[in-house]
């Protein structure tokens, strides 16, 4: 029984993720939830108390796996020590897990669509960049440390990468078919930051 109202759940989860992404947040009920799902209306509430519960679930959802995508210190601190020059710069890229990236797309652009409007939204948002610059700042400030890195402004590159992440992260929102060139993305601004990073060997 539980087993069958988790998969419920999920079904309820990823029907609403869809919709949200696709419809708009605004334009998307509990009912149209549910009829999507092929369940009751009132069978929703079982398991979400509200629709602004599903919505967070969503935010949620893409922070989770934005944040476990990084390597820790530990590891970046080998790749720092041992790494090529492309394997340095590729550390700060995020990698999407494989199979979840269309769902991920989806939470991104519910996170996004809202950031300015929703509470919420923007306590995640603003969550999301304050890590994003921890790690980036952590991640360069070691380089330095080690010697791999001459001295540089870090926090201007650190805005200047994240920046560049999160234009290019919005632009999958708007044109989820630009998915197929977020390799080349990648290695765009792997290219950009060996220019850029004064590399001591």
């Amino acid at each position: 029984m539980e087993e069958n109202k988790e998969g419920t759940k999920t079904q309820i989860f990823n029907t609403a993720l869809r919709l949200f992404a696709t419809c708009g947040v605004e334009n998307v009920s509990m009912r149209d939830i549910a009829e999507a799902v092929g369940i009751k209306a009132a069978s929703i509430y079982n398991h979400y108390l509200n629709k602004e519960e599903i919505v967070e679930a969503c935010y949620d959802f893409f922070l989770k796996y934005h944040d476990s995508t990084r390597l820790n210190e530990e590891q970046y601190t080998v790749v720092l020590q041992k790494g090529t020059k492309e394997e340095i710069v590729n550390v700060p890229n995020d990698q999407f897990p494989e199979g979840l990236e269309e769902k991920l797309i989806q939470a991104m652009t519910v996170l996004f669509s809202r950031m300015y409007t929703d509470a919420k939204a923007i306590e995640k948002y603003t969550k999301m960049i304050d890590h994003s610059m921890d790690f980036l700042k952590g991640f360069f400030e070691t380089g330095i440390r080690l010697g791999r890195f001459e001295e540089f402004n870090v926090r201007g590159v650190s805005l200047l990468f994240l920046g560049a992440r999160l234009f290019a992260a919005q632009s999958i929102t708007i044109h989820p078919e630009a998915l197929r060139d977020w390799g080349l993305a990648q290695y765009e601004m792997i290219t950009e930051l060996i220019n850029i990073l004064p590399f001591k060997y």
